[in-house]
């Protein structure tokens, strides 16, 4: 079945849903200002850092330089152009991601035997990237290492069909760029290689070709700044399950209203593998791998969201009423689509710059600070750790950001024994002034939405603040604090 009107029905609505992924939705991430911090310094410094910065340790807490490419690239586009610069980036990967996700399906459907070109998967697609988007699609490495991931695997499987050295040479570059951008999801790149590796193997299909070109991306993973360390970095931040403090790296509670899409998702996921795995050993092994991404936690669950659309492409077939529908629907379509509907977005950002929400961030409390601070001095202001780096991106020194590496360090330790990450975490609580007294910083900046009972005991050792903003209050510890 065929119909004229379809083709422009379905540039229509990619359009517009390229349109509706408003750009204030990419800024709502608060390690976004330390990864421009990180980057402005290496611009002004000509260096890569493998040391913490702008901290109360002096710079010598060590730390692995796993997101260096993302961190310069971010803050170039934001002392090029503002915050509009940063949603270039997001706007460029975007459309990488969206392209690579319609190609995920064509492969898919090439390896089985079928026709490539199916236009009606781009109504899932797009269902899927507008998920990512305003799930996982806010300024961090992450948006960047999405579509990379995608296309390597792209390469791998049409590799895997016919390999020719124009795949093995992406492969090796991609696995190379995952390794500099965001190196702690390469671990992700070497598994899917090995699961080739194996496939080629059973199938009696291992040339010295696929040799060349496995080692090639594993190897290429070891080119970055900070070698082993930065691939084999989710074993840094696993260790003590010190991640487990942070929200996105824990289980997913699959229960609770708000995560309905993704228990769908996983309940969707399940019942089309039967009409997708086509008796495929390679399908197997990468829907356990998947399923395993997918349920561990939110941070992890991006995977099962970015895959979906490989084995949702052949499902189509087992449809009555789809399977026999034709569109004339080719890439240049796509494209055209595509950079219209994102070239509007970043028209009315550079029209409508974001701000930054004062009700999230300490704004208003870091104009004070840095109004009484001396000119050109950093003061060391303590903030609670989802705020910690924007006070750094503002010009103050804090006790710990959002890297994770540098302050579970025993060099860190302090106060009640635990490290600069756990006194962050669990610090604004009845611990907060026996951390004060030990960490000796200019200023402390508490959260609004402390208790009553607590936000007295503060003020009992601390004093009364000095100001208060839409964020929280601000103790300045100039005085002296009681014993």
């Amino acid at each position: 079945m065929k119909s004229k009107a379809l083709p422009l029905i379905l540039g229509i609505y990619i359009t517009f849903t390229v349109i509706l992924l408003f750009p204030r939705f990419s800024y709502n991430d608060p390690d976004t200002f330390w990864h421009i911090e990180l980057g402005q310094y290496m611009l002004g410094h000509k260096m890569i850092l493998h040391h913490a910065i702008h901290t109360f340790y002096n710079d010598q807490l060590p730390y692995v330089p796993h997101e260096f490419g993302f961190q310069l690239a971010v803050a170039a586009l934001y002392q090029a152009f503002g915050w509009p610069g940063t949603y270039v980036l997001t706007a460029v990967c975007l459309f990488l991601l969206i392209l690579g996700l319609d190609r995920l399906t064509r492969v898919s459907r090439k390896e089985v035997g079928l026709e490539e070109q199916r236009p009606i998967l781009l109504l899932f697609v797009m269902l899927v990237s507008s998920w990512i988007y305003y799930c996982f699609f806010v300024t961090r490495p992450q948006m960047v290492s999405s579509w990379m991931i995608v296309w390597f695997f792209v390469c791998l499987r049409e590799f895997q069909l016919s390999p020719k050295t124009k795949y093995a040479v992406w492969m090796t570059v991609l696995s190379l760029a995952v390794a500099n951008f965001h190196a702690g999801v390469w671990l992700v790149v070497a598994v899917f290689t090995g699961m080739a590796c194996l496939e080629a193997l059973v199938q009696k299909k291992f040339t010295r070709r696929h040799a060349v070109a496995f080692v090639s991306v594993w190897l290429a993973g070891l080119l970055n700044p900070g070698g082993i360390r930065s691939v084999l970095y989710i074993l840094t931040v696993t260790k003590g399950n010190f991640n487990m403090l942070i929200n996105e790296w824990q289980p997913i509670p699959f229960t609770k209203p708000e995560n309905l899409p993704i228990l769908l998702l996983l309940l969707f996921f399940a019942a089309i593998l039967p009409f997708t795995l086509h008796r495929k050993l390679f399908r197997f092994l990468f829907m356990l791998g998947i399923l395993y991404l997918g349920v561990s936690s939110y941070k992890q669950n991006l995977f099962m969201w970015l895959f979906i659309p490989y084995f949702a492409a052949t499902l189509v077939e087992a449809v009555p009423g789809v399977r026999n529908l034709r569109i004339r629907f080719d890439r240049r379509h796509l494209i055209f689509c595509l950079a219209a509907g994102l070239c509007v977005n970043i028209i009315y950002n550079f029209v409508n710059p974001p701000r930054v929400d004062a009700k999230q961030y300490p704004v208003e409390e870091m104009n004070y600070i840095l109004h009484k601070a001396a000119p050109g001095a950093r003061p060391k202001v303590m903030a609670p750790y989802g705020a910690s780096g924007y006070v750094m991106f503002r010009g103050g020194d804090v006790l710990c950001d959002g890297r994770q590496d540098p302050f579970v360090t025993p060099q860190s330790k302090g106060a009640l024994g635990w490290n600069a990450f756990e006194r962050s975490m669990y610090g604004f609580s009845e611990y907060l002034p026996d951390i004060v007294r030990a960490d000796h910083p200019d200023y402390v900046v508490t959260r609004n939405n402390a208790s009553h009972k607590l936000y007295e005991d503060w003020v009992k050792e601390l004093g009364e603040p000095v100001f208060k903003g839409s964020f929280g209050s601000v103790f300045d510890m100039s005085k002296t604090v009681k014993s």
